[in-house]
């Protein structure tokens, strides 16, 4: 028989654990967008002809050329099985208390470089972005000065305007225009749109990455896997609030298997329907039986809420995919 604490405490404890597990995944928010990603060159392509692909304008390939050095000596040729830099923006979703002084020492090196980072969003850098605001990242290219090269022509080439070239003297602290021949210089790029195939091949570079860097989907896999004993024994001693939250927890960690996901499903719809969410029952126990091979629900084992929550998940599993309307159905 189930313990039941008063109706209205259980509520505002369970909304209080969801919200503070929402508040945490929120505030976990990162770089949306790698900032630049490798691409292999194949037999047939030049710089142009990848700059078009990945920008949609021919004319980039000189953000490809100074991405990869390949103007230090004057050249700039490439060959099949080469791997090349591809620049791409960064963003980043703002929380309440970031600051464009704040936000540009984190990516971009410096506070004082926070005009850089604040004009590129259309921002002052004395006003605070507001929170939940998606912002761009400069991508930040090291260019190899060549000779006779002065500021004013990396701006014309990079920046599209010699008039900003005071940017690059700013944001590389430089005592004059000139630069002599050998001498680095970090432009902060923002210009840099990636077309449909770009977007793609960022994103299999991502998986790629991911997949390199190795572990880590397995890692939260296994930690799962140590915690499900953990959210079993919440839910067979009652603590429903404590399961709920490990639950959501586990489940907001992503990666986990088809029988993770099932047994994670199966428990915390045992822990919402103690705390009456019959809404969460139901979509906990959807979850559960997405993943599930053989449901094990039998009556004997099975209290009725359960299992009515249950009905509820299975009919709507059942119901078919509605369209959404049209702009042209009338209402």
């Amino acid at each position: 028989m189930i313990a039941r604490a008063p109706r209205r405490s259980l509520r505002t404890l369970a909304i209080a654990a969801r919200l503070g597990l929402a508040i945490g995944l929120a505030l976990g928010t990162g770089v949306g967008d790698a900032r630049a990603f490798t691409h292999v060159v194949r037999k047939g392509e030049t710089l142009a002809s990848i700059a078009k692909d990945m920008y949609g304008r021919a004319d980039f390939e000189y953000v490809l050329v100074g991405a990869n050095a390949l103007d230090v000596h004057g050249g700039s040729s490439i060959a099949a099985g080469m791997r090349l830099e591809v620049p791409a923006l960064g963003h980043w979703r703002t929380t309440l208390g970031d600051s464009w002084p704040e936000l540009a020492d984190r990516f971009l090196g410096a506070a004082d470089r926070a005009h850089i980072l604040a004009g590129a969003n259309g921002q002052k850098p004395w006003t605070p972005p507001e929170p939940g605001t998606e912002i761009v990242i400069p991508y930040v290219l090291r260019h190899v000065a060549g000779d006779d090269e002065n500021v004013f022509d990396l701006a014309q080439r990079y920046l599209g305007d010699k008039m900003l070239a005071w940017q690059l003297v700013v944001f590389n602290d430089l005592p004059g225009n000139d630069l002599r021949r050998g001498q680095a210089v970090l432009i902060p790029l923002v210009d840099l749109p990636l077309t449909a195939l770009g977007k793609a091949q960022a994103e299999r570079a991502r998986e790629l990455v991911r997949s390199e860097a190795g572990g880590e989907a397995r890692a939260r896999q296994k930690e799962i896997d140590e915690r499900l004993p953990e959210l079993h024994t919440l839910v067979r001693d009652g603590r429903w609030i404590d399961a709920v939250g490990l639950g959501e927890r586990l489940v907001g960690l992503g990666d986990a298997t088809r029988p993770q996901q099932a047994r994670i499903g199966k428990l915390l719809t045992v822990a919402y329907v103690a705390l009456e969410a019959h809404g969460a029952a139901i979509e906990a126990c959807r979850r559960y039986l997405q993943n599930v091979t053989v449901e094990h629900l039998e009556a004997a084992e099975t209290s009725p809420k359960v299992r009515e929550a249950c009905d509820h998940a299975r009919d709507l599993l059942a119901r078919p995919a509605v369209a959404a309307p049209s702009a042209t159905t009338p209402r």
